[in-house]
């Protein structure tokens, strides 16, 4: 469960951002709150904006501060990363990347995410520069494990003694911290780092559709989500549900001579009775697919509990279903995930829908510098015409549209 995510000198946004998932002491909508450590947490927050004004910046922030960490546990783990992560997480899309809109940029990037994994809270960071870690930083239950900044190491004064016998062990400007901690032999360590890599192996998931310029063949893409899906059988059980639900009459998928197909519920003209017609993979309708692909996600969160990041969302679903997503997140028996996603899709945008402190917007000025608001930050009062206003501009975060095409 994410609590917060603090970042700075990243891509488009230069000073420091916060996406807060703590939630302000509002009336509306408690069915929307998680509380755990004492603290209430909202289980979804959506974020508007105008085209290129960096809201897949904010999706790439989460991104790349995941994938910086996955790479550095891979190295030490016998992990198959297939099986876990897309291709965007190993792209250079992924890459930490600076504030691009300044020539002098000498400053570090910042990071830093708040989480709860195994019933504990964990505040972990680091700063970067030129893909050397320049401090990082790491804390249990409010308790300090270590600090490191500029090569030296402090250890928390509850672990001193733990790390005695490991005198020798020093900071790598090219390895994190953290996952030296992960190969110690010590019970004590490993009771604080196991669900701290749990949390970034299984806990994080993320819906996009970067990996399509990737691919050589559109059928082949398609073909390779199908075959995955079989690995899961509970997971596409539950996905084959969702879509029903959504009026798609999916019943089965086989396997038949090597050939993936998709069951269809039909009714027949002639008898006017229902059959399965098979339909093979490369029939079937890519949002379809997509549907399927979510909802398992969506399933693989329920189970463990976490978070899943969406980036445009309005680009992939129809509004009826992106509504359905989302109200499956708010509901009241959710108490594990967490709804993290970019839109345009004002029909949802109202106060019905969402607390003041779930929507937030990204806005960019005229230095090409992003930051992030909520509807809670700018004092909006909880009666507002949320989509009404938002594209009077009252909110900003709208495109700039000029008085004439030509």
């Amino acid at each position: 469960m994410i609590i917060s995510f603090r970042f700075k000198n990243f891509r488009s946004f230069m000073d420091e951002t916060y996406v807060d998932m703590k939630a302000v002491n509002y009336k509306e909508h408690p069915n929307h709150l998680i509380m755990t450590d004492n603290k209430k947490i909202i289980k979804t927050l959506a974020v508007y904006g105008a085209n290129a004004s960096g809201k897949t910046n904010l999706f790439l922030a989460f991104a790349s501060f995941h994938t910086f960490i996955w790479g550095e546990i891979f190295s030490l783990r016998d992990i198959p990363r297939n099986h876990f992560m897309s291709l965007l997480h190993f792209s250079s899309v992924c890459r930490i990347v600076p504030f691009e809109g300044a020539d002098d940029n000498n400053s570090p990037t910042e990071m830093e995410l708040s989480f709860i994994s195994g019933g504990k809270v964990y505040e972990y960071g680091f700063s970067i520069f030129e893909q050397k870690i320049i401090s990082e930083q790491l804390t249990v239950d409010h308790h300090v494990v270590f600090t490191r900044n500029c090569g030296k190491l402090s250890i928390g004064r509850s672990y001193e003694k733990l790390l005695r016998q490991k005198a020798g062990i020093q900071p790598n400007d090219n390895r994190l911290f953290c996952t030296i901690l992960l190969c110690l032999d010590i019970p004590e360590f490993s009771a604080i780092m196991k669900p701290f890599e749990t949390f970034f192996l299984e806990h994080i998931l993320y819906y996009h559709d970067y990996q399509e310029p990737f691919q050589l063949a559109g059928a082949l893409f398609k073909e390779d989500r199908l075959y995955k899906a079989l690995e899961s059988p509970n997971a596409l059980n539950y996905g084959l549900s969702q879509l029903r639900k959504l009026g798609i009459p999916v019943e089965e998928f086989i396997v038949d001579k090597g050939i993936l197909k998709l069951g269809y519920r039909i009714k027949s003209r002639s008898s006017d009775e229902y059959k399965i017609r098979y339909m093979d993979s490369t029939k079937i309708s890519m949002g379809t697919i997509k549907y399927l692909r979510l909802f398992m996600q969506i399933y693989f969160i329920s189970q463990n509990g976490g978070v899943l990041i969406i980036d445009n969302i309005s680009n992939m679903f129809h509004p009826t279903v992106i509504k359905f997503i989302i109200d499956s997140f708010q509901q009241e028996k959710n108490s594990n995930m967490q709804l993290i996603f970019t839109t345009y899709d004002v029909s949802i945008l109202n106060n019905q829908q969402f607390r003041r402190d779930e929507v937030a917007f990204v806005d960019i000025n005229e230095y090409q510098e992003s930051r992030l608001y909520t509807l809670a930050d700018i004092k909006v009062r909880s009666d507002a015409s949320f989509s009404k206003d938002y594209l009077l501009g009252k909110y900003g975060a709208v495109p700039f549209v000029s008085d004439s095409f030509f």
